[in-house]
C-alpha cells in the first residue's frame, strides 16, 4: 500500500487476479511511505487481462494473488502534489 501516491497499471500481456481495498494482513512498514502484508482481508477481486487499465488510489491495499502464465504490467506511480 502506497500512502503518498496512487499507482496506475496497464496490462501489456497476460491475465490474472487483482485484489484492491480491504485490510493488509500482518501489516509491516517497508519504508516511510509504504506498507506491505502477507495478504489482504476483504477487498474487491477483479479479473484483469491484456489491454486493461487500473488506477489504485493512494492508501488502498492491492496485490496480484493469481497470475495466469506470465503477467506483464506497466506501472506508474503518481505522487501526491501537495
Amino acid at each position: 500500500m502506497h500512502e503518498k501516491e496512487a499507482e496506475f497499471f496497464y496490462v501489456i500481456d497476460g491475465a490474472g487476479t487483482l485484489v484492491t481495498g480491504g485490510k493488509l494482513v500482518d501489516e509491516k512498514r517497508t519504508n516511510d511511505a509504504n506498507l506491505s502484508g502477507t495478504s489482504i482481508s476483504g477487498g474487491e477481486t477483479k479479473q484483469i487481462k491484456k489491454g486493461d487499465f487500473i488506477l489504485v488510489p493512494e492508501g488502498v491495499p492491492h496485490h496480484f494473488p493469481k497470475v495466469e502464465g506470465n503477467l506483464t504490467l506497466m506501472s506508474l506511480h503518481l505522487p501526491r502534489t501537495q
